[in-house]
């Protein structure tokens, strides 16, 4: 699952979800959007806020355009 679709089902603002991973509601942006591969540290830390549902996987995703 993407972290832009848990937010939106789940009714999260960025900032009540940053302030839940210990980061902030910029690096969360960068992360949901896809600006940037997020570090480790919040990589694990999104993950793990999510209870696992969006995955370190599914946060590094990279698709292929042909």
């Amino acid at each position: 699952m993407t972290l832009k679709d848990y937010l939106d089902q789940n009714k999260l603002s960025l900032k009540v979800f940053a302030d839940r991973c210990g980061l902030s509601a910029p690096t969360v942006l960068r992360a949901r959007d896809g600006i940037c591969v997020p570090s480790k540290r919040s990589l694990l830390a999104i993950s793990k806020a999510t209870g696992g549902v969006v995955s370190v996987a599914d946060l590094v995703s990279v698709h292929d355009e042909k």
